[in-house]
């Protein structure tokens, strides 16, 4: 039996957040539905075991002691390897450490998950989606029509309007940092204070985990962002600043 038209949207709490996954492609829906629980399960695992809220999982152990770094699972050893890395590069406005020494990679963990969580999706045969997880937005191919996937950025300081709209080239990855869904949350590591003013700066590239992690890093620079993202060539951004609304 030929393959149809399956066009879909599922939704699932996860990692603190919302997931959803939308599918424009020729498979049947129990391909879909197998697909997205198993990327789903991996999301879950992910929280499990670099949440610091949770006391048994990797990250929480290895704060109270319980277990060495070089111990941890090779998932927790790549995760840090990287945030070290770019701790380096942003000259320490990124860090995955809190002040007093204990580990908390989130601000990298989430774009990392999501990338994995995609190739579930394509390793299950879809050829046409896009996987949002939080914000951060994972696509693979084209919509059915031939047409890019369209993405648009809330404004930070109007929640119920768009900043901007923009297509994302095929199966490249979006992500936004600021406060528009979350307030303060991104720390500045030269100072280990929040990020209080008003906006949001997105990035788009190859690879979601790096276009979330810039994208904080960016958001966390302010001025000289826009040069600091230059290093990377195949990723670009964009701010939304705290502009007027009337001119």
């Amino acid at each position: 039996m030929n393959a149809v038209l399956e066009r879909r949207k599922l939704t699932a709490k996860v990692m603190g957040t919302f997931a959803s996954l939308h599918v424009d492609d020729p498979v049947a829906g129990t391909v879909v539905d197998v697909a997205w629980r198993e990327a789903l399960g991996m999301l879950v695992d992910i929280e499990h075991r670099f949440s610091t809220f949770r006391t048994e999982s990797e990250i929480s152990r290895i704060n109270r002691g319980d277990l060495h770094l070089l111990d941890a699972s090779a998932d927790v050893l790549e995760v840090m390897d990287a945030c070290t890395w770019l701790e380096h590069e942003s000259n320490g406005v990124f860090r995955a450490r809190r002040g007093d020494g204990s580990l908390d990679p989130a601000g990298f963990v989430k774009g990392w998950a999501a990338e994995r969580a995609g190739r579930v999706l394509t390793e299950h045969g879809l050829t046409r989606w896009y996987l949002n997880v939080g914000g951060d937005i994972q696509t693979a191919g084209r919509q059915a029509s031939g047409e890019q996937w369209r993405i648009g950025v809330v404004d930070p300081f109007d929640k119920t309007a768009v900043a901007a709209w923009f297509d994302i080239p095929d199966s490249w990855a979006v992500a936004t940092s600021g406060t528009a869904a979350r307030g303060a949350h991104v720390w500045d590591g030269r100072n280990g204070s929040a990020v209080s003013r008003a906006g949001s700066f997105t990035v788009i590239g190859p690879h979601l985990m790096w276009a979330d992690a810039f994208a904080t890093v960016c958001f966390a620079l302010g001025d000289g962002a826009g040069e600091w993202l230059t290093r990377y060539p195949d990723y670009k951004g964009f701010s939304v600043c705290n502009y007027p609304k009337n001119g």
